[in-house]
């Protein structure tokens, strides 16, 4: 009898242990017969919440004013969207009605109603169609906008924002990008405005030896031109730099597509500036469609150079003119004093 008992105790767990196994493995469906996966939901939303969860867990604790939150996530079948959020107790970010289609939103009481928006982070709204919005109190509300950073606003279509406190302020095509130190915001549509109280630096190369950069509190770029960043230097010939210039065709003229009325221009051609100082004794100057300002500038200084020279040499020429007209007044002057007193005698 003792081993009967025994024998079914073995076989129960057996069972037991078949059915675990099989529990394990199986497919559970949820509005369907035909589940594939081990958990499948079909027409049907999805809903996870918490308990109330201590105040001190929320990210802007208040001892004076403490407040209960909340975890939950939501899949939304009907808007093929889905939200992963922690919030304050009873705040509402999990309700269908402020809930865009096709978005997706994860953090402290992020919002994203606009249709295929995405918001992440804290406190972040994406209410523009296909807008994005990250970081901390950002938003995104124009059509395909995008922010990111502090207190940015992305408010004009195809927009981006991002930094600390910037707006593109209702400026569609705008861009705007802005350090920690002040707010700015664009004023204009389709425009790209930049904040940096430090200054910009431009690299060209992986050397970082040549670029421009805007120092900090400046109003225009400096070209990197430090001596210990150059080499093959290679004189010129001033006066040859002269004579080029002559020879050029300056003229003014417009931008092909522009208004003649509005926007004008003085200077070369890009073709004659690299006919006439393309080369030199190491190798290429610039190209045959663009001119370098610090190139157009060089030759500038270096004419100037030559036109002092010849100054200088007119002005020695003319010193020296003068000394001798001087001296022959002082011996005409001699002469004719003798010759008057040759005379009177």
């Amino acid at each position: 009898m003792k081993n009967l008992k025994k024998a079914g105790r073995m076989a129960m767990g057996a069972v037991a242990l078949s059915l675990a196994a099989y529990t394990a493995n199986a497919q559970v469906g949820i509005g369907t017969t035909l589940p594939q996966a081990q958990l499948h939901v079909h027409d049907g939303s999805l809903l996870g919440t918490s308990k109330s969860m201590d105040p001190q867990n929320h990210p802007f604790y208040d001892p004076s004013n403490p407040k209960p939150i909340e975890y939950g996530f939501k899949w939304l079948h009907d808007k093929g969207a889905f939200r992963v959020v922690n919030q304050v107790v009873g705040k509402g970010f999990l309700e269908p009605q402020v809930i865009g289609d096709f978005s997706f939103a994860s953090g402290f009481e992020v919002s994203a109603q606009g249709v295929a928006g995405t918001a992440l982070g804290i406190r972040n709204v994406a209410d523009g169609r296909a807008s994005l919005a990250t970081g901390y109190f950002s938003m995104a509300v124009g059509l395909q906008s995008f922010a990111h950073g502090t207190s940015t606003l992305a408010s004009g279509d195809y927009s981006v924002a991002m930094g600390f406190q910037v707006s593109t302020n209702y400026k569609n095509g705008s861009f705007i990008f802005g350090d920690a130190t002040g707010a700015s915001q664009n004023d204009a549509d389709h425009q790209m405005m930049m904040r940096f109280a430090g200054g910009y630096k431009f690299f060209t190369n992986s050397l970082a030896n040549v670029g421009i950069q805007l120092p900090s509190g400046s109003n225009s770029w400096s070209v990197i031109s430090d001596v210990n960043k150059k080499e093959n230097f290679a004189p010129v010939n001033g006066e040859d730099f002269l004579q080029k210039i002559n020879k050029m065709n300056l003229s003014s003229w417009n931008y092909k597509g522009q208004d003649p009325k509005t926007y004008r221009h003085y200077g070369p051609m890009a073709q004659d500036f690299y006919k006439a100082f393309g080369q030199d004794a190491f190798g290429t100057i610039g190209t045959d469609t663009t001119i370098n300002q610090a190139d157009f500038d060089g030759v500038n200084l270096i004419a100037i150079q030559a036109l002092i020279r010849k100054m200088e040499q007119m002005n020695a020429e003319i010193i020296t003119m003068k000394a001798q007209l001087a001296e022959a007044q002082l011996a005409q002057g001699r002469k004719k004093k003798r010759m008057l007193a040759t005379s009177g005698k």
